[in-house]
């Protein structure tokens, strides 16, 4: 095996077992809240959630890159193109996640029934997306949502587990971000840098600009492959 053969499979490693855990820590929280009397709503096809923009990192995405079918790679470079158009003088977080939501329509990798097409590789971002309301608000914008509806839906939050004023579970995200955090760190210590941007960006930049052997030349062989394929844009990849 190669030096950069050793070096994807340390980070591709890494996020399985990262995976891994939270799965089993996302299921013994939420085995423990339901006992509790709690309700979480998160179940096969209530995919509004799968509307929003996913972010991940570097080895999550190559991860998905490298099971994809060739129908998938095609809908996530039809993602991804339309997705760089659509920042094209987008500066603000909040712009870009709402005309994300608005659209940019479902994640690329759903299949029809509304089930993850890479559910066994999904990232951690995905899998600590637990709700604690019924589908429906995961799609909601609230800004167009009447006062007393938001406030009755903000009143109705169980402010001892959610992210205030989301109705995701806080500890499960914070665990999310946490293990992010440490991938991001491993990536630093063997190539002297980290990615992390939008999720559909990454894989298609993975499955047809070969990021991960730009990455393997280092900090400038990566960034100089985002630019040259028209997604060297902060919302998009971040390179740190």
């Amino acid at each position: 095996m190669t030096e950069g053969s050793e070096t994807l499979k340390q980070l591709l490693d890494q996020a399985k077992q990262q995976q891994m855990f939270l799965e089993m820590f996302v299921r013994s929280w939420v085995d423990d809240y339901r006992l509790g009397g709690g309700t979480i709503h998160c179940g096969k096809g209530c995919s509004n959630c799968c509307r929003l923009a996913v972010h991940t990192g570097f080895a999550e995405a190559l991860a998905i890159a490298r099971q994809m079918g060739a129908e998938q790679a095609r809908e996530v470079e039809a993602y991804a193109l339309k997705l760089r158009e659509m920042v094209q003088g987008v500066a603000e977080l909040p712009h870009y996640l709402r005309l994300h939501r608005d659209n940019m329509g479902f994640c690329p990798l759903l299949n029809d029934d509304g089930a993850c097409g890479v559910y066994p590789v999904r990232p951690l971002t995905c899998r600590s997306l637990i709700s604690t309301r019924e589908s429906a608000w995961c799609g909601a914008d609230f800004s167009k949502i009447a006062p007393a509806d938001r406030d009755a839906f903000l009143a109705g939050l169980d402010r001892k587990v959610v992210s205030f004023p989301s109705h995701y579970v806080a500890a499960l995200q914070e665990s999310g971000k946490e293990l992010e955090e440490a991938g991001a760190q491993l990536m630093r210590s063997l190539l002297g840098f980290a990615l992390y941007g939008n999720l559909g960006v990454l894989v298609h930049l993975c499955h047809n600009h070969d990021l991960a052997g730009a990455a393997l030349q280092g900090r400038d062989g990566a960034v100089s492959a985002i630019r040259e394929a028209g997604f060297d844009h902060p919302l998009l990849v971040n390179v740190s």
